[in-house]
């Protein structure tokens, strides 16, 4: 009865005021427009608009077809492209984060897969996902989690990004404290450098003299507390809470509190001259750092293609 070029009419029409400007922006003359109009009003046995108005008024007819048309046509034009170039359609990989510390390194990969990687959006889910994130995985419908913790689910796969170590970090001023040391650890601390002298390490009840910096999270979800302090009954003389690494450093340089924060961050700042690494205990605290997807995902390519960067990434921290 009508068709869609029936629909686009309508609509220049409506957008033009009047079928001169109408069949300008069609590319037709105004009288090949004018039959078009009036063999459909043949058609439907009704008119379109009234004749002589300026702008151009449709009858009530003629609204139900404009908006349908004002429907319709978007749609159509939407799925033309689609259709035509279905290498640029964007997917979306969803990412969180479980460790505050690990955007800094983990942003500059994700850069650089999205600048190789057009067709891919990278979207990072909040910062506070840490908190029910055996919940939130599923709800948000995150595809990555970059996480210190292996948790139980179905179809989840853990892929090792690397292993860390746990470490204090003082001011220059507690290396002369001679009341922290206490007995010795092996040649070099964790990933550092075996040039490094012998450190003393720390135990729990140590940090009853310290204000212990940490990030804005519950005492429950810091490793500190939950591998450390809490096991042994002890807690720090205060807690100050930062939410930026590079500030927590600043303020570790400045003596005005006590960090806990992986190896490969202290290891990369530029000004780790300013700082006094210990071990958390005789043996320390090691982990491991994990990717966790599902193996059903839609996006599995994508994921599998990412993850090997990370992993390179990750290891050049230690390179150095």
């Amino acid at each position: 009865m009508f068709e869609i070029k029936h629909l686009r009419t309508l609509t220049t029409l409506a957008d033009t005021g009047n079928i001169r400007k109408a069949a300008e922006q069609l590319f037709s003359s105004q009288s090949a427009l004018s039959h078009q109009i009036k063999d459909l009003e043949q058609r439907l046995n009704t008119p379109l608009f009234i004749r002589n108005t300026s702008p151009v008024e449709f009858t009530e007819a003629g609204k139900v077809l404009l908006n349908l048309g004002e429907e319709i046509l978007p749609k159509i034009k939407q799925a033309n492209n689609a259709l035509k170039s279905p290498l640029l359609a964007t997917a979306t990989l969803k990412i969180a984060i479980d460790c505050h510390a690990c955007f800094q390194w983990l942003l500059p990969v994700t850069s650089h897969f999205s600048q190789q990687n057009n067709s891919v959006d990278l979207e990072f889910i909040d910062e506070n996902f840490a908190i029910n994130k055996q919940n939130k995985f599923s709800e948000n419908k995150v595809d990555i989690l970059f996480t210190d913790e292996k948790l139980t689910g179905n179809n989840v796969i853990y892929q090792e990004i690397g292993q860390f170590e746990v470490i204090a970090v003082l001011a220059k001023q507690h290396r002369s404290n001679q009341h922290l040391t206490h007995g010795k650890i092996s040649k070099h601390l964790g990933n550092f450098s075996p040039e490094q002298e012998v450190t003393p390490y720390l135990l729990p009840e140590h940090f009853s003299q310290f204000t212990l910096l940490t990030y804005p999270l519950l005492p429950e979800q810091l490793d500190i507390f939950n591998l450390f302090l809490t096991p042994a009954k002890c807690k720090p003389k205060k807690v100050k809470q930062v939410t930026n690494s590079h500030v927590m450093l600043q303020m570790v340089s400045a003596n005005m509190g006590v960090a806990t924060l992986p190896d490969w961050l202290v290891t990369s700042v530029t000004q780790r001259s300013l700082f006094h690494c210990m071990r958390l205990g005789e043996k320390g605290i090691h982990k491991k750092l994990y990717a966790r997807y599902d193996k059903n995902s839609q996006q599995l390519a994508m994921i599998e293609k990412l993850l090997p960067e990370a992993i390179k990434e990750f290891a050049n921290l230690y390179a150095s």
